[in-house]
């Protein structure tokens, strides 16, 4: 099921539907797995190998970190995603961020701002807590396009720990080039996927030489509107803070049933273990040690 459009759209949109149906618009067939690859003399790995070199690379499983992490991002939505999914885009309201994130608890807590107000998320293991300006918000259709993205930023953001628990297992697929450098490619299945989705396919694109992760091309199966749908995020700048290595600096872009630019954002804070504890991420606003904003990176990573 393609991106449902607002009745209003449909027509100026239709000829790019029609273009992106005539091409394929799922989430991309299974490319021939590689039998054998020149990784190095005399090695080759098979999928699961590739992984755990670029989760060694991020700095190992992040879940298993006892204290806390603490960003702020800045960020653009691109015209024409704002009108085809204002829910899960939410532009008015998610533009910059403070977001705090205790890994070992799989609490994660998100103070969006933007032209309209401001937006707060928490992720527990109570489950999700949405409010606007202040004022809680139960809608569903607002809650699993929020649970989706809510899933997809913790990944964005700290890595490929996000997917230790969700895949079993993963297949090799053959190495692609972009701009002269070379990138391992390996293809999952995320079960849970994101928000509601009972799974998601996914493609990691791993740098060759430093096995980080480049880019994730990825199904959203989890919102009404985005099913059929398929997205990729490239990852186009890291810092390393903390004995962990993090992406700083993102483009999506919607690879079918359209293929446009959606978002571009940056990481404009970035600090660790402040000791801070659920309480203080739970009200109304960051309290006590989760309150200040993320310390700045030295380095800017906005484009």
């Amino acid at each position: 099921m393609p991106f449902a459009l607002p009745r209003a759209l449909c027509l100026p949109i239709a000829s790019l539907l029609l273009a992106a149906c005539a091409t394929g618009g799922g989430f991309p067939p299974e490319a021939p797995a590689a039998p054998r690859v020149a990784d190095a003399p005399g090695e080759t790995l098979d999928g699961d190998a590739v992984f755990a070199r670029t989760l060694a690379a991020h700095g190992g499983d992040l879940r298993r970190h006892p204290g806390d992490i603490n960003l702020s991002t800045d960020g653009r939505w691109y015209a024409l995603i704002q009108r085809i999914q204002p829910l899960v885009s939410d532009s008015g309201f998610r533009i910059r961020s403070q977001e705090r994130y205790r890994p070992s608890e799989g609490l994660y807590a998100i103070d969006h701002d933007g032209p309209q107000g401001r937006k707060r998320v928490v992720r527990s293991a109570d489950g999700l807590s949405i409010a606007y300006n202040g004022r809680a918000n139960e809608d569903p259709a607002r809650r699993s396009a929020t649970a989706m993205t809510n899933d997809a930023f913790r990944m964005f953001h700290f890595g490929p720990s996000w997917f230790v628990d969700r895949v079993a297992s993963w297949r090799r697929l053959d190495d692609a080039t972009e701009e002269g450098r070379v990138y391992r490619r390996i293809a999952g299945v995320a079960v849970p996927g994101f928000g509601d989705a009972e799974r998601d396919d996914l493609v990691l694109w791993i740098d060759r030489e430093t096995d980080r992760l480049y880019r994730i091309h990825m199904s959203l199966n989890g919102f009404a509107t985005t099913q059929g749908a398929h997205v990729d995020t490239t990852f186009l700048d890291y810092r390393e803070v903390g004995g962990y290595l993090f992406p700083v600096r993102f483009h999506e872009r919607v690879r079918g049933p359209l293929r446009i630019d959606a978002h571009t954002w940056w990481v404009t804070g970035l600090d660790m273990d402040r000791g801070w504890t659920a309480a203080d991420v739970n009200g109304e606003a960051f309290t006590s040690a989760a309150a200040p904003a993320a310390k700045p990176l030295a380095v800017p990573a906005e484009p």
